[in-house]
């Protein structure tokens, strides 16, 4: 008679699956199938390492979203940007495009052979009047070669520059 290929396991994770181990040689089979009783099944291993790598993505967002943070705050303190009005999400986000968009602009105006004081004086300064969150939200799609005519519209509004969304 011969030896069987299909062996019934009761994995560890109390699933039952038919495994075919004519792959390994007949002597091999019974030990194996043994050893594959003390392993959690295929789909209960794959869910947990799913859920491991989700976590640890999770970690690895979190701690990035706090390196942004900290980038953010301090660039803001260096170049005496002011808090701006919104809710705390809106805030949140608006500082991360006010820097995200007033870089790449930077970046844009080097290029095109525009001196760190006059940047300054063009960009940041109009940038500082700007306080609504939400404006800052509305430019995230902004190019960085439009952001200077863009943030001086936006200084120039006296709506966006009272520090309140709301001004009754």
């Amino acid at each position: 008679m011969a030896i069987k290929t299909v062996w019934r396991v009761a994995h560890s994770c109390g699933h039952g699956h038919d495994h075919d181990l004519g792959d390994r040689r007949p002597s091999e089979r019974a030990g194996y199938a043994n050893w594959l009783a003390t392993k959690e099944c295929s789909g209960c291993w794959r869910a947990e390492r799913d859920q491991q790598n989700c976590q640890s993505r999770q970690a690895w967002l979190a701690q990035r979203r706090a390196e942004e943070a900290a980038d953010i705050e301090m660039w803001e303190h260096r170049v005496g940007m002011p808090g701006l009005d919104g809710s705390d999400k809106a805030v949140r986000c608006a500082r991360r495009i006010r820097y995200e968009l007033i870089v790449a602009a930077h970046e844009h105006a080097e290029t095109v052979g525009v001196s760190d004081d006059a940047f300054a004086a063009a960009v940041e300064d109009s940038s500082r009047k700007v306080t609504s969150a939400s404006w800052w939200v509305n430019q995230r799609f902004t190019d960085a070669a439009d952001a200077t005519e863009l943030i001086a519209d936006g200084a120039s509004d006296p709506a966006l520059s009272t520090r309140t969304e709301n001004q009754f």
